[in-house]
């Protein structure tokens, strides 16, 4: 097989070459029919929160009817189809959007799914009366966008600060804190309690035979896996769950994360902000001010995501982006892509599913079928009509039948060999990591509080602290002047660190604890630490230092 390469600047052609030469002939990999799935916003009815936050009735298509044109040739204001400005908690709308996916292609959607600290849920509506609405064709799943909710749509603030009398109020001390921190809702994790109970709230989702499962197990997409400083525990607690349901499995996908992550089962390169990341596809994408806004070229972008790599050691799904532009919320402060097109769109949605087919992934997802307010939409509007939904079909027609050459073959040719971090990236990851916990913890410290307060809202009172390099000393020393009572450490050092308390290698016949804190949270996190211990059967919970200090 030959390759034609041409420089830089002619990028385009390269991949239109490359392309021609993998797909003419080959062998089929005989994988079955990729599916498409498109992120699903619920965002388009209103909730009380919202309406303290941003005044009386706001949906998504407030932020969407009040976007500007901020500069020349900007795609604002964006204008549903036949003025369609839906309401999502009628079941008609879910109908129309179902038929829609239908009929154009679209094997499902992948709902945002938001759960906060203590259970709290908001949005939730639109995915629960589907629950209840058996005999609406629907496929769906959930991502987990598990991050915190602050005030960080400034234009949104502006706009409606002259409008929200609950702003002002001092005696509503609740929002007047909301004002002040910048966070609406914080989102904490908690331990086997609260997973649980986040579990059950999900099991009937998970059990609906709409739910899209890979090999009959349901998967679950999360928007920020590194945020949760306890994936691993929960998710390895939760797989526990899903057993004992008669699921069999979770499949776990975590997005945009570059290193393969302890509790999942593979990840998704999400676009069009991974697609900055000269990591994921080569070059680096730069961005230009217009009139003060943020852009980025839409067809880098795209030929980054073209290029991007599998993510080393676990599955890695590329994701598909059809334009953004989040300034409706933002603006100036937001940031847009330039140059987008119905052509690019059709052109590079089409590589993209061949990439994805020849790394043998069941999964296309779409980002967005209707993210309105940044600009990431496949519904029908005033400018395109249903072109969007036109190409979704064609493209996946074309691909569904066409021959394709071997993973090996286009490992060479496109990049799909997994991306390898160098060791001074790896210890750069590291120190940073450190840094952040240290200057968190230091914070926690002025404010007066000490991590013996973790321990003690979970009952954790007796305790084991694997590792003894710096963050050990320092957690050891805290704990010992809290009266936590350490029964032992665990290190490779066979000689006593602290009088009185013993040292245990891992391996070794372990006394009983509550908990087992793990102090060396980036091996922890990525390396083989997490499997050692429960390769040694142990029971105990166990704790990462980081979940500590970010959790409390």
């Amino acid at each position: 097989m030959t390759f034609i390469w041409v420089r830089r600047n002619h990028y385009r052609v390269r991949h239109e070459i490359r392309v021609q030469c993998h797909y003419a002939s080959g062998r089929h990999l005989g994988m079955k029919i990729m599916k498409t799935i498109a992120m699903y916003l619920p965002q388009f009815h209103t909730i009380p929160e919202n309406d303290r936050w941003w005044g009386k009735g706001f949906t998504e298509w407030t932020a969407v009817q009040g976007a500007e044109r901020l500069f020349e040739g900007h795609d604002q204001p964006r204008e549903p189809l036949n003025d369609d400005y839906y309401n999502l908690l009628d079941r008609s709308t879910m109908d129309r959007q179902a038929k829609l996916a239908k009929e154009y292609g679209l094997d499902g959607f992948c709902f945002y799914h938001y759960y906060f600290k203590d259970g709290k849920k908001v949005l939730e509506r639109p995915a629960e009366n589907l629950l209840q609405w058996g005999g609406l064709d629907m496929p769906f799943c959930f991502c987990w966008a598990n991050e915190s909710w602050g005030r960080t749509w400034s234009r949104l603030d502006h706009q409606y600060e002259a409008i929200n009398p609950w702003m002002e109020k001092s005696e509503d001390k609740g929002p007047i804190e909301e004002k002040r921190s910048g966070v609406l809702l914080k989102q904490r994790y908690g331990r086997e309690k609260e997973w649980e109970d986040h579990f059950e709230y999900l099991l009937p989702f998970f059990k609906d035979k709409r739910y899209l499962k890979k090999d009959g197990i349901p998967i679950f997409l999360i928007y920020k896996p590194l945020e949760i400083k306890c994936l691993a525990e929960m998710m390895y607690f939760w797989k526990g769950l899903a057993k004992r349901e008669g699921l069999g499995d979770i499949y776990v996908i975590g997005e945009n994360c570059t290193r393969k992550l302890k509790g999942l089962d593979g990840v998704l390169l999400y676009g069009p902000s991974m697609y900055q990341d000269p990591k994921t596809g080569g070059q680096v994408v730069r961005p230009y001010i217009k009139n003060g806004v943020r852009t980025y070229d839409y067809e880098k972008l795209w030929e980054n995501a073209i290029d991007a790599k599998e993510v080393s050691g676990c599955k890695t799904y590329f994701g598909a982006f059809t334009d953004y532009d989040d300034t409706p919320r933002r603006g100036k402060n937001g940031w847009a892509v330039d140059g987008a097109s119905i052509d690019l769109f059709e052109k590079y949605l089409y590589l993209l599913m061949k990439k994805n087919r020849m790394a043998q992934n069941e999964y296309t997802f779409i980002n967005a079928f209707n993210e309105w307010g940044e600009g990431m939409y496949l519904e029908p509007d005033k400018k395109r009509g249903y072109r969007y939904l036109e190409i979704i079909r064609e493209v996946k027609k074309r691909v569904s039948s066409e021959q394709i050459s071997s993973k090996s073959e286009y490992d060479r040719g496109a990049g799909l060999s997994g991306y390898e971090i160098s060791e001074n990236e790896n210890r750069a990851e590291k120190n940073l990591s450190y840094v952040q916990i240290l200057d968190k913890w230091m914070g926690l410290r002025e404010g007066g509080i000490h991590l013996s307060a973790y321990l003690k809202r979970y009952h954790y009172s007796k305790v084991a602290v694997y590792g003894i390099g710096v963050l050990g000393r320092h957690l050891v020393r805290e704990l010992l002047d809290d009266d936590v009572e350490i029964r032992y450490l665990i290190d490779r050092k066979e000689n006593a660190l602290y009088p009185g308390i013993p040292t245990y290698r891992l391996g070794e016949d372990l006394p009983a604890v509550d908990a087992i804190i793990v102090t060396a949270t980036y091996e922890y996190q990525y390396g083989e630490i997490w499997d050692d211990i429960r390769k040694c059967d142990i029971n105990y919970p166990i704790l990462s230092l980081a979940e500590i200090i970010f959790e409390i």
